[in-house]
């Protein structure tokens, strides 16, 4: 009060009047404000109950301070979801999910539909085309290793092979403009291996490294083991895609996770053979134009799906085991907090959904699935289903049948043989993928 009213001294006793005044008006109408709220509840109550419509059916009144039965129902259904069991937001176990049903053909063998559709008569000379045996070249003609080896991979018989070159012809019917790209592309290439290599040289060419260049790189670096476990990403992306009339031919032409597959196992094998300046240099070349960042020295089994391949990062120190899928986002990364080690453990058979981030060396058991956009930090039991920020487990799935129960695919004999000799083609030990 006594710096109001030395501040108030030299100033006019009108002027200080009328600021009291506004300060009471101020403070009346804030109270009127506050009055009117505190009063709504009951006036909308008032205004319900009268007959506004001239009804001649009264509305119950309802009081300010007790709540309506119905919003005591809900309050009471609304304290239920803080049990675990009703916070489960994985996919609902009565749904079935596409992802999920596609893990159970991991590894599969491919039959094409056109090999479906044809007639006993058509599918007995596919199947002595596929079974035939190619003539073998001596190895004593050439005295590096690595070309014995490529010619032996190019004289092996390849039923997928065939399928897919069958499938390029059958394309080639249908849309003629497009018969140099499945020329040069497809039907000129003496195997599979060859095929996918020219396609994914001609797409991350550049000026520094032209596609021949990368072509005759990428074959010196990729040897038997490596034309198997392409050979199964290429199953798996065939068959494991939710869109409806996905082939062999268009994953191996348009499947932008599988060309990152392929550079990632040239850049891992160049890694190992102590060449880190060119498996950067593929690393950095296939993250600018797939925007998948895989580290070269990483482990990476066979029979992956990766969806797309943008946003994926698997880091230095991990491993990704046998038939699994990645979809978009995913991330394999470290806590920050380690050294060495740091990276996650992937078993076979998961499934990892969109924007996933695994951090940390932990494990994540054979089989399990996590949901979109969790977190994962600890580990993950085998089968398991978990989802959140953090992830934790909500259910348990059924375990994958055996790859080798082949009559539940088709009752075809002939299919049946030509999936038995796809299969041994790629497992020549008889050991599951």
């Amino acid at each position: 009060n006594v710096l109001r009213n030395q501040q108030h001294v030299n100033r006019p006793r009108r002027q200080v009047g009328q600021q009291r005044w506004w300060a009471m008006q101020a403070i009346v109408t804030m109270c009127r404000i506050g009055f009117v709220l505190k009063m709504g509840v009951s006036v909308s109550a008032f205004a319900g109950s009268t007959d506004l419509r001239h009804s001649s059916v009264a509305r119950p009144q309802v009081s300010s301070r007790r709540m309506p039965q119905t919003v005591v129902s809900s309050v009471t259904e609304a304290t239920d979801f803080e049990k675990p069991q009703k916070l489960d937001l994985a996919v609902d176990e009565t749904e079935t999910d596409a992802w999920e049903e596609a893990a159970w053909r991991a590894s599969r063998p491919y039959v094409s539909l056109i090999v479906q559709g044809m007639e006993p008569e058509e599918l007995q000379e596919f199947l002595a085309i596929a079974q035939k045996e190619r003539p073998t070249m001596p190895a004593e003609k050439y005295v590096e290793p690595q070309r014995v080896e490529r010619i032996r991979m190019r004289m092996a018989r390849d039923p997928l092979w065939e399928q897919v070159k069958l499938e390029a012809k059958e394309r080639l019917e249908k849309e003629p403009l497009a018969g140099p790209q499945l020329y040069q592309l497809i039907l000129s290439q003496p195997s599979l291996l060859d095929a996918v290599v020219a396609i994914v040289a001609h797409e991350i060419e550049t000026e520094l490294m032209p596609a021949p260049s990368l072509r005759g790189l990428c074959l010196e670096f990729l040897h038997h083991a490596d034309n198997h476990a392409i050979h199964l990403d290429v199953v798996a992306a065939a068959l494991r895609s939710p869109s409806d009339g996905t082939s062999a031919l268009t994953a191996i032409l348009f499947n932008k996770g599988l060309h990152a597959l392929v550079c990632y196992r040239v850049g891992h094998n160049m890694w190992k053979a102590g060449r880190t300046g060119l498996a950067y240099y593929m690393q950095s070349t296939v993250s600018l134009k797939y925007s998948a960042d895989i580290h070269p020295a990483a482990q990476i089994g066979s029979g992956i799906y990766l969806n797309c391949g943008g946003g994926v990062v698997i880091g230095e120190t991990a491993v990704v085991g046998n038939d699994v899928i990645l979809l978009q986002g995913v991330t394999l990364g470290g806590t920050g907090k380690e050294a060495g080690d740091r990276h996650p453990k992937i078993g076979n058979g998961v499934l990892l959904h969109d924007g996933v981030t695994v951090l940390g060396n932990i494990q994540v058991g054979d089989g399990a699935v996590i949901t979109a956009k969790s977190i994962v930090t600890k580990p993950v039991p085998p089968l398991a289903r978990v989802s959140g920020i953090p992830a934790k487990v909500k259910s348990y799935r059924e375990p994958i049948p055996s790859n080798n129960d082949n009559t539940s695919i088709d009752t075809n004999d002939h299919l049946i043989m030509l999936e038995q000799q796809i299969y041994l083609n790629y497992n020549p030990l008889g050991q599951q993928s």
